[in-house]
């Protein structure tokens, strides 16, 4: 198991074909990879989005731990319901159709208070993690814009205020 102190760590798979599905993104101070305690192989890839300090909890000290401390064992039953209650976000967000309403509501669950989004990674891991091609996010992403349902400006996205026209 492992734990982020500082960065952004990605776990990922790969289809049969190639492609690259992000499976959860963990930011400092989350955890990854604890679904590997009891299994006897890592069934995803890590990889840095940017440089980033990892602590390694080895797999016999943290079983241990687990059966002996129960605040550690609360701990990591928490982190564990954070990642099954995410997954279903995603999957919730991938059976939306079309494109345009699955971004949408994906930029809702990024956006501030305010509407606003500052994208810290590459709109290619966007797509990835709403299930969509890179050129079908594009077209969503400036379909979007073109209803006034969004205002892009480089990096950063404005969702329309609820309401608005």
């Amino acid at each position: 198991m492992f734990a982020i102190a500082s960065g952004i760590v990605r776990l990922e798979r790969h289809t049969a074909d190639g492609h690259a599905v992000v499976i959860h993104r963990a930011r400092a101070g989350e955890s990854l990879a604890e679904a590997a305690l009891y299994a006897d192989v890592y069934h995803c890839d890590a990889v840095a989005e940017k440089p980033a300090r990892v602590i390694v909890y080895p797999k016999d000290a943290m079983l241990a731990l687990l059966q002996t401390d129960a605040v550690s064992a609360a701990s990591v039953t928490a982190a564990l319901a954070r990642h099954v209650q995410g997954l279903r976000t995603q999957l919730e967000l991938r059976n939306l159709r079309p494109a345009g309403a699955r971004v949408f509501a994906y930029l809702e669950l990024l956006a501030d208070d305010d509407g606003n989004i500052e994208l810290d990674r590459p709109l290619k891991e966007l797509a990835s993690e709403v299930g969509l091609t890179h050129e079908a996010l594009y077209r969503a992403l400036a379909a979007l814009a073109r209803t006034g349902d969004i205002a892009r400006d480089g990096r950063r996205i404005s969702l329309r205020p609820p309401g608005s026209v």
